[in-house]
């Protein structure tokens, strides 16, 4: 993995998928399929298109660690670029707040002085072995 990092300047790391998150996509489609009357059409419209937007998030949520910097993938609306340099540790969390984390098994990354972001990349110590060989003096707990 390390050569391949050196070679490449790049690594993507897909978003593990929580049992909970795959259960709220099930139960979207669910009650999207029982029957309704012609006056719920919203609300039928409603649920599909937050199944819909629920399952993209599966495929679209990523975290590339390419050269100086970590970039994260949430969907179709938030990309946000973190210089590896400004990251000063990645902890283990299970914090349910919202995040670019699709899983409660995640990964807090301080960076800056006082900004944090939970993400949940399916290896992660390889994550992180990626963001020490740019920074190699981020603290992993």
């Amino acid at each position: 993995m390390a050569d391949s990092l050196q070679h490449n300047h790049c690594h993507t790391f897909r978003t593990r998928v929580g049992w909970w998150y795959r259960l709220s996509i099930f139960l979207f489609l669910a009650i999207g399929c029982l029957p309704m009357n012609s006056d719920k059409w919203l609300i039928l419209f409603l649920l599909w298109a937050g199944a819909v937007y629920m399952f993209s998030l599966v495929f679209l949520t990523r975290y590339v660690v390419e050269r100086d910097s970590l970039t994260v993938f949430y969907g179709f609306f938030l990309k946000l670029r973190i210089p590896v340099s400004a990251i000063t540790s990645v902890r283990p969390s299970h914090n349910p707040l919202g995040s670019p984390a699709l899983s409660l098994r995640r990964l807090a990354i301080r960076y800056n002085r006082y900004d944090e972001i939970l993400v949940s990349p399916q290896d992660p110590k390889a994550f992180i072995a990626a963001l020490q060989m740019v920074n190699p003096h981020i603290i992993a707990e």
